[in-house]
């Protein structure tokens, strides 16, 4: 069994990594800035520093060496060069996850665009824009994934896999995005959607915690879009609320929705999802139990 370091592994998908890890007899190293807890107990071994500071990661990681590092909190090219350089000659590869988001707003990208669409080679990066501001980083996301798939094809010594996922869901999921949809469904208010909206890809928060795992015990390097075989719209995704809890979606389909405080965040103009290179299982195997799961929790 190998020696894993899992950089924010304290929440969401990154903790069900973790436990898969384990259960498969790994060594793990939690490495997070320590400002939350984890109940992972004596299982796991810490380390603490900020992932964006090349000179603190370097001193945490000093005198350690690992068999492959999960990067769950690489959002930007500053984040990616500071981990090639920090863990160069101190780990056999690295799994970065990153997500659909890197096709948003890609000129001439597929509606089911597949990772050879997308080259991080291809793409460049600019380390002199305000990567380190949030609001600046939260409104360019996919582009600050992009950019640090691109960084760390140019810079990481060592071999590099990148885990694009679909939009991850799971009970309790930190985003909001699915207690969006469950909360109004539940509560009879209005959800926004596109006149006709598109479908995207989705995958199962347990799942991507086991392909990640997988992955880092692997050969595979680039990307690889892991997602479930079947996409989703707004509209199904309410339909499936409206299944589990037995209540009507209050749906209201708009021409130009943009701006509407109520749109659903999974509603597309037009089909935005990936050509899926490693397959889950369908989401309408595992969405309804996860919407029960959240139900349950209010």
């Amino acid at each position: 069994m190998g020696h894993i370091c899992v950089i924010g592994g304290t929440r969401f998908f990154g903790k069900a990594l973790v436990r898969r890890l384990l259960g498969a007899g790994h060594k793990v190293t939690v490495l997070t800035r320590g400002r939350s807890g984890d109940d992972f107990g004596q299982t796991v071994s810490r380390l603490s520093a900020d992932a964006n500071d090349v000179a603190a990661l370097s001193e945490a990681v000093a005198g350690h060496e690992f068999d492959a590092v999960v990067h769950q909190m690489c959002y930007s090219p500053v984040t990616a060069l500071a981990a090639a350089k920090a863990f160069q000659g101190r780990t056999r590869r690295l799994v970065m996850t990153s997500t659909i988001e890197v096709y948003t707003t890609v000129p001439g990208i597929r509606p089911f665009a597949a990772a050879a669409d997308l080259d991080p080679a291809d793409h460049g990066y600019d380390v002199s824009l305000p990567w380190l501001d949030p609001d600046f980083a939260d409104a360019h996301y996919g582009e600050g994934k992009r950019q640090a798939e691109s960084a760390l094809t140019d810079a990481a010594e060592f071999p590099v896999a990148f885990a694009r996922a679909g939009h991850v869901l799971a009970e309790g999921e930190f985003t909001g995005r699915l207690a969006f949809h469950v909360d109004r469904v539940l509560a009879g208010a209005r959800i926004v959607t596109h006149r006709v909206p598109g479908r995207s890809s989705f995958a199962h928060a347990e799942e991507i915690a086991g392909y990640l795992a997988w992955l880092s015990g692997s050969s595979v390097t680039g990307p690889v879009n892991a997602s479930s075989p079947d996409g989703l719209s707004a509209r199904e995704l309410c339909a499936v609320i409206e299944d589990v809890t037995g209540r009507a979606a209050v749906v209201e389909e708009l021409d130009d929705p943009e701006g509407d405080p109520d749109l659903s965040p999974f509603s597309y103009q037009a089909d935005f999802g990936m050509l899926v290179e490693h397959e889950f299982s369908p989401v309408r195997a595992w969405l309804p139990e996860v919407v029960r799961r959240e139900v349950s929790g209010r």
